[in-house]
């Protein structure tokens, strides 16, 4: 059963919880849970349902003492091929949309953006077109302040619900989001859920629009990738850095530059240190050419 406390912007799942019940086994293994299909096993991993037990796996992890990465789509996560000393807390399953009013839904932190998008579809809502074909959690999105095409998700976020120890709502002001960034990311908590403005909308127009989101993202590299490696620059674009560096299609056949899009790398066969590597040699061969030092988008876990 779920509910939302429109007064405290709180959404519950009434599960008593028990965080070590939804541990997974020694099995876990990143290359399972991130699209460059990459990465080793973790001490520990947990799979929340809701928020108690999202908050029940944060504080056992702290009690414990150990690091901990909260992975999300893991759409935008380089792991290392070496096993994680510390606990992982997936929040695949903390899924779930509750309407709110005409203007707002409210969406558990692990809600896929084509759930969200076919959600909208059904009720009549528009506004989040622009995030379709992103092959990622909405949590993931606001961490990253991701969007397409110039459009940022910061748009959209009303507010967000973390625990740090602490339940929390952030404002919109409060997340100081800009280009691939929030203020989550210099924080050590976990996304619970977050409140995002929608518009009325006739579901055949939404439904045209994310078919044209989806065209243009046709022309995306295809291939186990993260996505956008480097963060571009101000005013320029990374790909075209790249590749004006004479780096497009540079790697092996295991792991190369896209020549498609130069800021994509594609793991075709490959380990986590070679994309890693393959990541520096571009870095360094950027900044040698044009002393513009390129800022990873990817986040990294793990020795390297």
């Amino acid at each position: 059963m779920l509910s939302y406390n429109k007064s405290k912007n709180l959404c519950v799942r009434f599960v008593m919880p028990d965080a070590r019940s939804v541990c997974s086994d020694e099995n876990f293994k990143f290359s399972n849970y991130t699209t460059y299909r990459l990465g080793g096993g973790a001490r520990r991993a947990y799979f929340p349902r809701n928020f108690a037990e999202a908050r029940a796996a944060f504080d056992i992890a702290k009690q414990d003492g150990v690091t901990h990465f909260v992975l999300a789509n893991g759409s935008n996560v380089l792991a290392s091929d070496s096993d994680y000393g510390g606990d992982v807390i997936c929040t695949r399953r903390l899924s779930a949309i509750v309407r709110v009013d005409e203007e707002h839904i409210f969406c558990l932190s692990g809600t896929g953006v084509g759930t969200i998008l076919r959600y909208c579809v059904a009720h009549g809502l528009g506004g989040l077109e622009y995030l379709a074909g992103i092959p990622a959690s909405i949590g993931g999105i606001v961490y990253m302040n991701g969007g397409a095409a110039g459009r940022y998700i910061c748009s959209n976020v009303k507010s967000v619900r973390i625990y740090n120890g602490t339940d929390v709502v952030l404002s919109a002001a409060d997340c100081q989001f800009a280009y691939k960034h929030s203020t989550m990311q210099d924080m050590d908590c976990i996304i619970l859920g977050i409140l995002l403005a929608v518009v009325r909308e006739d579901r055949r127009e939404t439904e045209q629009k994310i078919s044209r989101v989806l065209q243009l993202r046709k022309n995306l590299p295809a291939g186990k990738s993260c996505g956008c490696v480097f963060k571009n620059p101000e005013g320029i674009s990374a790909g075209k850095l790249v590749e004006q560096c004479g780096l497009s299609g540079i790697g092996s056949g295991r792991v190369f530059v896209s020549p498609a899009h130069c800021n994509f790398i594609i793991n075709n066969g490959g380990s986590a240190i070679e994309v890693k590597e393959l990541i520096d040699i571009v870095k360094r061969t950027v900044f040698l050419k044009t002393s513009i030092m390129l800022e990873e988008e990817v986040v990294c876990v793990g020795d390297f």
